[in-house]
């Protein structure tokens, strides 16, 4: 990524930030005045993972100037302004270093699972040091503010995140009919949601049909990505998102149970939002995992000639079956990877053993270029030689992501 882009994106990713944050601060706790969810939380660490890491001072300075702006702005102090922003900002950064630090690249599941880990303990961390703050300067409840605090950061990073990595994963080819499928399911997604939690709260009976009608939504919601795409998806999650919030905040809908103190509502309509962005991930990891998403090759190294895996019907090995020499593959590929993928081959051609990940870049043409890795070498002794064993996938869900983490 060049200078000059990186100036575009920051700029980008400070307008967010701060439209994200008025919004957010608005939804904040009479008493404690901490907002109740913070969306740019989520957009922050997205935009950390989607950075290169040599970028990360100047966009954690710019990030932290918006948020000082935003504070200053809803007439806190600098002093407090300086304080909240330096550990939200931190906190932020802590989960995307977490996640980069930790990741594998060919476990979807295993990098959820850190994203989510990460996310409630650093949370929890930076919580209890703004709590602390609030507490030593304004004498305000510890716990309470604790509670909203952490509820904030964690609902805002699953929500926001989500919704910003499904919008850069990897586009589908465009096909017109799950288009019209899943526009068709966007509608229904918005006419049920908004049906439901259009509803005044009436008497407990009532109240119980709907919270079960509450569930039509979620399942319409998870069916979109599935049938469309996680791009759709994630658009429809932001769609959905915006009318949950909106209508839990104006006292409507089941999440608004009488009894219910002031915010509370809302803090119902994060854990059920949290849910189904949850499911969502889950979504995505299976259709990453689905059968098939591997191409396997065979390689006999004396004469050089390749032999692919015909059962899998991904668009990347229709792309590589045109190749049937070694020599063909290996112009498609870096200088510096030929070297790698020719040692690897060596090494398994004179008995030896393989086991680390090697991830690499293919062009396929002028304007396919994948991020590969390859996750399986073996050698098979014939009598002729050993016949060399290989397994290729996509090496992450997004390409932009790809890109950033090998500049990185």
């Amino acid at each position: 990524m060049s200078p000059a882009k990186f100036c575009l994106q920051l700029l980008v990713w400070c307008l967010l930030y701060f439209s994200l944050g008025y919004i957010s601060l608005f939804l904040d706790d009479p008493a404690s005045r901490v907002s109740f969810v913070w969306f740019p939380a989520g957009l922050a660490v997205a935009a950390f993972l989607l950075t290169p890491r040599r970028f990360w001072p100047p966009l954690f300075v710019g990030l932290l100037i918006v948020r000082t702006i935003l504070d200053v702005t809803m007439r806190h102090s600098l002093e407090t302004s300086l304080v909240h922003s330096v550990i939200s900002l931190g906190n932020d950064f802590a989960i995307a270093w977490f996640v980069r630090r930790f990741r594998r690249p060919d476990d979807m599941l295993y990098n959820v699972l850190i994203w989510l880990c990460a996310t409630v303990v650093i949370s929890a961390f930076a919580a209890a040091a703004g709590a602390g703050w609030v507490l030593f300067r304004h004498n305000i409840n510890f716990v309470q503010t604790l509670w909203i605090w952490w509820s904030a950061n964690v609902v805002g990073t699953i929500l926001l995140t989500t919704i910003i990595m499904g919008l850069f994963w990897k586009p589908e080819p465009f096909v017109l009919r799950k288009c019209l499928t899943g526009g068709g399911l966007w509608i229904a997604l918005c006419l049920s949601a908004a049906w439901v939690f259009s509803q005044p709260f009436g008497d407990a009976r009532s109240e119980a049909l709907h919270f079960i009608l509450a569930c039509i939504p979620v399942m319409i919601m998870i069916a979109i990505p599935v049938v469309s795409g996680n791009r759709p998806g994630a658009l429809s999650f932001l769609t959905f998102c915006v009318i949950v919030i909106y209508c839990s905040w104006h006292r409507l809908g089941p999440l608004f149970i009488p009894g219910l103190r002031t915010g509370e509502p809302l803090l119902l309509a994060q854990c059920y939002l949290s849910g189904t962005a949850l499911l969502l991930n889950f979504v995505y990891v299976l259709k990453r995992h689905v059968p098939g998403m591997v191409s396997s090759y065979y390689l006999i190294p004396h004469s050089g000639r390749l032999t692919w895996d015909q059962t899998s019907s991904t668009s990347l090995t229709q792309h590589l079956l045109k190749l049937h020499h070694v020599d063909q593959l290996l112009a498609l590929l870096l200088p510096d990877d030929q070297k790698r993928m020719r040692a690897r081959w060596e090494t398994i051609s004179h008995g030896g053993s393989v086991t680390d990940t090697f991830s690499f870049l293919i062009r396929l043409s002028p304007a396919i270029k994948i991020q590969l890795q390859e996750t399986k070498l073996t050698g098979l002794p014939q009598p002729e030689g050993v016949v060399i064993i290989g397994s290729w996938s996509e090496e992450l869900p997004n390409r932009a992501f790809t890109r950033t983490v090998r500049e990185a």
